[in-house]
């Protein structure tokens, strides 16, 4: 049973540490100017949807 959830706890560490780096990767793109931070919100929202994250209803852009 421990290795079990040793497991689960490896699978979802390594799940939440990639959705970090993403999440880290889209708000350190330089080539985004202030404007366009629109775009960086609506990729974390989308990354976090994608990954089954409910956002919420007002995500509706």
């Amino acid at each position: 049973m421990q290795s079990e959830q040793d497991f689960y706890r490896c699978l979802v560490s390594d799940a939440s540490s990639r959705a970090l780096l993403k999440i880290r990767d889209i708000l350190a793109d330089d080539t985004l100017d202030d404007p366009a931070c629109f775009a960086r919100i609506e990729a974390i929202v989308s990354l976090l949807e994608d990954l089954g994250v409910d956002c919420g209803g007002r995500h509706d852009f």
